[in-house]
Parts: structure tokens; sequence; C-alpha cells
């Protein structure tokens, strides 16, 4: 997550169909569900000149008018020389490859990430509440379930494409779909772009299901295990793990009812929080994981273990914490203790005593796109779906034993210390508040992720005297292989409307200037969604210019550094099934800040290593009320 992005706000707009409980599936399709996959369009790079254009009007706000002029010397000078030569290489090489120009670099980027996964790479998104499954037990079993019927779902090709409908009155249609299923897949994508459907990438989701990364040194490695090998989750409770089967032989879902006379069976016994916790290995540095890991792999009883969870459909927690505060709940679902995962996992369902619910997931896989479809799947399957009732015979997990030699005992010892360490060095604050909301947004006529955006930028800009570097994320799925590109929120039009909500103005030149910064943030937003941002070209390209020998100039100037230090890393949550989320900051002077409007109300979520987070949280619901007030004609004093 790195942050986990806008791009979830993004597969809100996008529109993914109805989602029926049908007794087979979560959904049925007509048109088949990789149907528009091949005829996708590539990821366009953009021409050098706009990203380098593009990059010099991010820098104008973040340095002084000195090094704005190095930098424009830099750019200049690549612009006429490293560049050109690096650019064609780039598109030559795009050319014969079969996937996105930057799909290689950027799997490449995580995987070579030598940090810890829970905060600094997993985010997590919570679940509504569901009161007709008040137990742990039974949430627990309703949704395991629900979620094998997806994974079932997508495995029998009968999920719906993801598609962004512009006119959904004729492409959501029982007659549309039928016309659509028939024309050939390699005319598919063009024929449904001019009737205003705009099919989306869904190569993330061959990893959602049955798939873990195994930690490498130097660099891990991302495996996907057949069905044959995947029928079973692994459920992990205090320091023990267990399998239990969730797909029948015939590859039919296992009845919730009995699933939750297995769940029942593991929280009657006593919690072992005494244990050496090998899940807490997965919170460690990867190469010192990956160390550890072929230790345990010496024993064939532990790589027998080792197997049953990576090959595991996905992973469950059944926690033991049932926090008081918020707060709480949100370190709960984005890290807990560290010893009761599996943070290696492409997805682990968490679910706490009262029965609240969430996801965490890896992030290497995917970009959080599959990850949001599954989940509102998941909701709204087991929403529909009666609470389960112990069945009379069930088959009981599986219990799975690890044998740990003392040298791997003190290496479980010192992650479960590394990691309480590590999580009190960062603090979590979260803001609800009614003082705007998508309502209010609509009536005052201006754009809701550009208005919260700004209130970002303003709140920093009142802390700390200036613009700072800010990362949102676009999905650029619209494109075979696409994975993100980055919005760059604090532009010139920002700084010039934090600059004058910081000082005496008129109400209407506050009003001109924040209207004109959140009208540019929706331009450079839809820059970013076709792939016409600057920082995904400038990245492939220094990929390239590392293997050539001395980096260009252009990649060691001050600005480059300054807008590599994300100091506002944001992402936006929306769904119908979403109760809030989180992820950790992407640096040490970061704030990592999830946010979403809601028709009554807004939240926001902060996560710091201690950087005077409440005081930014104060900052920023005054930078709020003050916007508000100014787009209600009103005034605000300094």
């Amino acid at each position: 997550f790195v942050a986990m992005s806008g791009a979830l706000l993004r597969v809100r707009q996008f529109g993914m169909g109805s989602v029926r409980c049908l007794s087979r599936y979560t959904e049925r399709t007509i048109i088949p569900t990789h149907h528009f996959q091949s005829s996708l369009p590539s990821l366009p790079i953009p021409a050098l000149d706009k990203t380098l254009d593009r990059y010099l009007r991010s820098a104008l706000p973040l340095v002084t008018p000195a090094q704005y002029a190095e930098t424009k010397a830099a750019v200049e000078d690549f612009r006429t020389n490293d560049g050109p030569k690096l650019d064609a290489l780039l598109r030559n090489k795009a050319k014969q490859s079969k996937s996105s120009y930057i799909s290689e670099p950027w799997f490449n980027m995580y995987l070579e990430d030598r940090r810890p996964l829970p905060i600094n790479t997993n985010p997590q998104m919570t679940f509504l509440n569901d009161p007709s499954k008040p137990t742990q037990a039974t949430r627990a079993a309703s949704l395991i379930c629900s979620a094998t019927r997806f994974y079932k779902t997508m495995r029998d090709k009968q999920l719906q494409p993801e598609i962004f409908h512009t006119k959904p009155q004729v492409t959501q249609t029982i007659g549309w779909q039928r016309m659509m299923s028939s024309v050939p897949q390699f005319a598919a994508w063009i024929a449904a772009v001019l009737q205003g459907a705009y099919p989306l990438d869904m190569s993330q989701y061959g990893r959602l299901f049955s798939s873990t990364r195994i930690p490498c040194t130097g660099k891990d490695e991302l495996k996907s295990f057949s069905e044959d090998q995947s029928r079973h989750v692994v459920i992990q409770r205090g320091s023990e793990f267990y399998t239990l089967d969730v797909l029948k032989e015939d590859g039919e879902e296992v009845p919730a009812n009995q699933l939750l006379g297995a769940i029942e069976h593991i929280l009657s016994k006593p919690v072992d929080k005494d244990s050496p916790a090998v899940g807490a290995l997965t919170t460690a540095n990867r190469d010192t994981w990956a160390n550890i890991r072929g230790k345990l792999l010496q024993s064939k009883e532990n790589e027998a273990a080792l197997n049953a969870v990576d090959s595991a459909l996905f992973a469950v927690c059944l926690e033991d914490v049932e926090p008081g505060h918020s707060d709480e709940w949100d370190r709960l679902f984005l890290h807990g203790n560290g010893r009761n995962r599996w943070f290696d996992k492409s997805f682990q369902l968490i679910f706490a005593p009262g029965g609240r619910t969430a996801v965490n997931f890896e992030h290497a896989w995917g970009d959080g796109i599959a990850v949001l479809r599954f989940f509102n799947s998941a909701f709204a399957d087991s929403g529909s779906a009666a609470c389960p009732t112990k069945a009379a015979q069930f088959a009981l997990p599986q219990k799975l034993n690890f044998r740990l030699t003392d040298d791997v005992v003190r290496a479980v010892r010192q992650a479960e210390s590394d990691f309480d360490h590590f999580a009190a060095s960062v603090e979590l604050k979260s803001l609800m508040t009614d003082e705007v909301d998508t309502k209010v947004l609509k009536k005052l006529n201006i754009g809701q992720d550009g208005f919260l955006q700004m209130s970002f930028q303003l709140a920093h800009y009142r802390m700390y005297g200036h613009s700072a570097s800010t990362y949102e994320s676009a999905s650029t799925a619209g494109f075979k292989h696409g994975r993100t590109e980055t919005i760059r929120s604090a532009t010139p039009e920002s700084d010039a409307f934090c600059a004058l909500f910081c000082s005496e103005a008129s109400q209407t030149d506050r009003e001109a200037a924040l209207r004109k910064a959140v009208t540019n943030h929706a331009k450079i937003t839809k820059e970013g969604l076709m792939g016409q941002g600057w920082d995904r070209h400038l990245f492939a390209l220094r990929k390239l210019a590392e293997a050539q020998g001395p980096l260009p100039a252009i990649y060691n100037d001050h600005a480059y550094k300054v807008l590599g230090n994300i100091i506002l890393s944001t992402s936006t949550l929306s769904s119908p099934a979403l109760d809030g989320g989180g992820f950790g900051p992407v640096g040490k002077e970061c704030y990592g800040i999830g946010y979403g409007a809601r028709d009554i109300g807004a939240k926001f979520t902060i996560m710091t290593y201690h950087r005077e987070t409440q005081a930014f949280l104060e900052h920023l619901l005054q930078a709020v009320r003050d916007m508000r007030a100014v787009l209600e004609g009103k005034s605000f004093r300094l």
C-alpha cells in the first residue's frame, strides 16, 4: 500500500454487476469472465516531453526557486541526451513484451523490498458488522463459506467481467450482454468501448486465492497452487495452526453449518500464547525470514506444515482480542500482535471474538481491485444467508505441528520482540466528523476527492508552512496488466490555495483558489487513470538506466529526492460493505492517511511514526471546516 490507493474509489465507480445469492455461485455471467482480456489495449507510455513537463510542475511547489532552476537544467539535459535513448529502449522493450511496460519492474520493486510486510506493505479493510451473525464462530463460518463460493464462481468462469459502465441503461442489460458475448474476443474491447462500456484488466484475480509470497534472499517469489493442492484454509488461533477443508472432492463448497462445528471446536480450546509463534516470522526482515525458513525446511514435518500454509486457499485468524476503542480496532486488523497472522498469504480473514471482521492482504501480487471485488461479493453473499447452526456431523480441523530447533526458537522470539518494538514505533489516530459528507459536497458542487485532498494539503501547510510531496494512486486497470499511476496532489494550484487560506484574503479569492485547485486535481486524476502521469514512466526509465551505468543527473537532483520522500500517503476507501481500513506510513516523516466521505459524515485514519498525529488531525478538521465555510460564502478567522 506502499499505500492501498485511490484505485479503491475507482472500483466503486466501475460497477461490478449485481451480486445475487445463488445456490452454486455468488453470481452468474452471460459474458465470459475473461472475454475482454486478450483485446485490452496496452498501457501507454506517455510522450517523454509531457512526462518531463508534468514532473517539473510537480516539483514547482516543493522546492526553492534556486533549486527549481537546478532541477530544470537537469530535466532539459535529460530531455536532450539520455532521456530519448532510454525512452526508445523502453518502447522497444514494451513492443516485444506481452505485458505492460511497468508490470515487471513494479513486481520487482515489491518483491525486492526487504522490509517487514506488516505496516510497511500490507493494508487492511474492515467489513461492516453483520447483526445476523452475532458471534465469532457464526460470522467466520458464513464468511468463509461465501469466500469459497466466490472462489468457485471465479474458477468456473461465472464471474462477471469487470467493466466501467458510462451508459448503464444500455450496457447493463441482458440484451447487450448477450450481444457482446457473441462478439469475437479479438474485437470485444473496442466493441464495448464504442458503446460506453470500458472493460478492465482482470489478470490479478489469478493470484487472489491459493497464492502466497515466499521469502527468498534478495528477492521474494510469488507461488500459486492448483486446486488439488488447495482445498483447505489454514486457521490460526494464538500460536497454533489448523487446516480445514472448505472444498469437497467434487469441487463444491463445504456448507457453513459444517464449518461452524469445526470452528467451534477450535474456539473451545484454550488459547496458546506461550509457545513460540511461527507466524511472527512473517513480520521479520525478508532476508532474515528467508534464512529461518531454510532452517525450518530441514525438517520433513516442518516442510509439510509450511506447504499446508502456503497452499491454503486463503488464511484465517480467529482473534482472541476484543478492543474497546476504534483506533485499537484499526491496529488489530492492520497488524495485531504479529503472532497469529501469516502476512505472506495473498489475503487473510481476521475474525474478532464479537464477530467484527477484516481482510488483510499482501500487496506484491495486486493493487486491491480484485480484493475489493471479492470483499463486496463475499459480504453480500454472507449477508443474505441465514445464520448457520452447527451440523450434527462435520470434519474436524487438523492441527499442524512445527518441530522447532533451539536456533529457530530464538529466531521466533527475536521476531516477536522486534515486531513489538516496531509496532510501538507507530501511532494511529482516527477522526469521525459530520462537518462534511457526500451530500454536502454535492450540494456545494465540488469534487469529493479533490476537496478531501486539498484538506490534507491545507492541514500540512498550516502545520509546517509549506506543501508536501503527496501520493494518491490511480488505477490503470483499463489497460492490460495495468497497475497504478501516482496522482501528485501537491500542485502549483494547491500551493496557491493553501497560501490564500493562510493569509488575509477575501472569501471570493479563497473560493476561486480552492475550486481551481480541485478542478486541477480532477484533471490530473483523469490523466493518471489514462496512464498519463510521470511517476511510472520515470521509474521505468530509471530501472533501465541503472542497468547501464551511472544515473543521469535528473535522478540525483534535489527535487527528485523530495518528490520521492512521500510525506502524505493517501488512500480513499469506498464500498457499501466497508466499515473502514488503513495502512502504514511509507517513511519516517510520512502521514499514512486512509479516508472516505459517506452519506453521513467522513472518516480519516492516520498512522505515523509519532509525528504529531493528533495535531495533524486537529488541523485537518479545521481545514475541512474553513473550506466548507468559504464554499458556503462565509469567512473564517486565521
